[in-house]
């Protein structure tokens, strides 16, 4: 076992001093894990900061004017427009696997279709399971399939 002083040398160098010693194979596996954590990283970034218009909800697709929106942000925050209301929230997300916690939202009233709008956008956003950012395309899903598609609203 290596001892070392703790004070004397930062994370980094301590990591790849020991790494220095370890079997190739080990410092491979090592490197690849680096690696897939910066993937995560970044497609991370891909879902946040962002504001996306929902275009889909499940089979139908949204042909309205004002379709629903989100926002969500680097400290867990999630909010946006539902159909007729503001709505915020709570997410988690740790890989694909994308979680929203306890949404809370405005209470105006709206036309029927509106707020049926609304209410779909809600139920499928408590559905998600999984996320995926592709072709500019934010797709979530549970667990058998799509149920919200969005594009970046600028």
């Amino acid at each position: 076992m290596t001892n070392f002083d703790s004070h004397s040398k930062s994370p980094v160098s301590r990591a790849l001093q020991c790494l220095s010693r370890a079997p190739l194979p080990t410092v491979v596996i090592a490197l690849g894990v680096a690696l897939l954590a910066g993937c995560t990283t970044a497609n991370t970034q891909a879902l946040i900061g962002h504001e996306w218009r929902c275009t889909r909800i499940g089979s139908r697709t949204l042909t309205e004017d004002r379709t629903p929106t989100l926002l969500m942000t680097d400290e867990g925050k999630a909010s946006g427009f539902a159909g007729v209301n503001r709505w915020f929230g709570t997410y988690s997300v740790d890989g694909s696997t994308l979680k929203f916690g306890m949404m809370g939202m405005t209470r105006m009233a709206g036309p029927p279709d509106r707020m049926q709008l609304e209410q779909a956008y809600a139920d499928a956003l408590a559905a998600v399971t999984r996320w995926s950012v592709s072709s500019g395309r934010l797709q979530m899903s549970d667990s058998n399939a799509l149920v919200l598609e969005f594009v970046n609203a600028q």
